[in-house]
């Protein structure tokens, strides 16, 4: 038995990384095949849902839904080209709010060779819309969505501002990950106790003013450095703005927020006592609940998998297994990881004696399988472990109404809420 796991592709980051922005929207140039799923995928993602949404957006182009709208290209565009219809809706899709536009063409639509670019100053809009050229179908996801990203800073060009001090943006954190959002807010918070502010977010939630703003930052700090080696390069080019990353990996699990923020504080020349105050805090209070309860014996010498992006396998893998004594089966990376995770990833299994986990079948019977929510929920369904811990998109099927993330002291009580709560 195996795992036929297709993990989101380039073509998904893309639209994804579009779709981010809070004043943005990603537009699919190609059959109307191809919006739905996504549509669906990034108002999960990111909901920006309002009640009068279907009535103004019932009209050519959208059919109700301000999610990707798309230029539902047909056999004939195939065979004569579709400037046509470009010039047709562009108008439309750009006079519809005052969201600025990223077109994105399909694979099929790709090998047609309009040139959108042109077509959207032809159109007298190229203010607001932009198109991605590049056909990203056979990128990882994390590379796509980084570039992506990278693109849409270069269309807006932000000036260089006066630096502000003890100021960063954050970047590397996608709109896939689990509850991005209160991630954000998380993690916010810890920079903020340690007396800095963040400017903006590029990838996560981010407006076209707080792009202006950016510039002025001091730093930028990591997240998940496969979401922004390129932004990262652009910022430090451009603007000067040197990004700090984490060499424990993305902040998950307690030592790894601990690194995170204090690796911060180290290179910026500020305090991050508060912040292992409050990481002591949520420890001392998770160990009194794992003290009072006599079902956490079975915690220890658990088998568990992991299956996600290397910066997130990483410390994930490793706190388990420190922290809680569980015993890793099956560690991989998903496509686009990055070398220098994996290295370190590699070396901590071999250090332990585990090398063998590395890549090895991840379908064997575990009581713990971490993965993105659609992987999750169905090898729990076919037994394949006992309990399948949702970490990231693609995962359709639940809404959560409480904050789960994955990142910050706020994802280390979710991950242990949901290995306690399985038992």
């Amino acid at each position: 038995m195996s795992i036929n796991r297709i993990c989101m592709d380039g073509f998904t980051g893309a639209l994804m990384a579009a779709e981010s922005f809070s004043d943005g929207r990603a537009v699919l140039h190609g059959p109307g095949g191809c919006r739905s799923y996504h549509a669906l995928m990034t108002a999960r993602c990111y909901p920006r849902a309002e009640p009068a949404d279907f009535k103004k957006y019932s009209q050519q182009y959208f059919f109700g839904n301000p999610r990707i709208p798309c230029t539902f290209i047909d056999e004939d565009s195939y065979i004569n080209g579709s400037d046509k219809k470009l010039v047709e809706c562009i108008p439309i899709i750009c006079g519809a709010d005052d969201l600025f536009s990223v077109f994105i063409s399909s694979p099929g639509a790709a090998l047609i060779g309009d040139n959108i670019t042109d077509a959207i100053e032809r159109c007298g809009y190229k203010g607001r819309a932009m198109a991605v050229t590049e056909s990203l179908i056979s990128q990882p996801f994390p590379s796509s969505y980084d570039h992506t990203i990278r693109s849409i800073i270069e269309w807006k060009s932000p000036k260089k501002k006066d630096t502000i001090p003890k100021s960063v943006n954050i970047l590397g954190l996608p709109i896939s990950s689990k509850d991005w959002k209160d991630a954000l807010a998380n993690l916010t918070s810890i920079l903020n106790d340690m007396g800095i502010t963040v400017i903006s977010s590029p990838g996560a939630g981010c407006s076209s003013a707080d792009l202006e703003r950016s510039t002025a930052a001091e730093y930028n700090v990591c997240v998940c450095p496969e979401y922004c080696k390129r932004t990262s390069a652009h910022y430090e080019s451009k603007y000067g703005i040197p990004t700090i990353f984490s060499d424990a990996g993305a902040p998950v699990g307690f030592d790894a927020v601990k690194y995170w923020a204090e690796n911060i504080g180290n290179i910026m020349g500020v305090d991050a006592s508060k912040i292992n105050a409050r990481i002591r805090e949520a420890k001392e209070r998770t160990f009194k609940w794992m003290k009072g309860s006599f079902l956490s014996r079975r915690v220890k010498y658990s088998r568990f998998t992991v299956m996600a992006d290397s910066s997130v396998a990483y410390p994930l893998t490793k706190w388990l297994y420190e922290y809680l004594c569980m015993l890793p089966m099956s560690i991989s990376a998903d496509p686009g990881y990055d070398n220098g995770m994996v290295s370190s990833l590699v070396g901590f299994l071999d250090g332990a004696g585990l090398k063998e986990t590395w890549n090895s079948d991840p379908a064997q019977i575990v009581d713990f399988l971490f993965a993105d929510g659609h992987t999750a929920e169905t090898q729990t369904m076919i037994g394949s472990c006992r309990k399948g811990v949702d970490i990231a998109m693609p995962s359709l099927a639940n809404i959560n109404f409480i904050p789960r993330p994955i990142f910050g002291i706020s994802g280390c009580m979710y991950l242990l809420d949901e290995i306690f709560g399985s038992l």
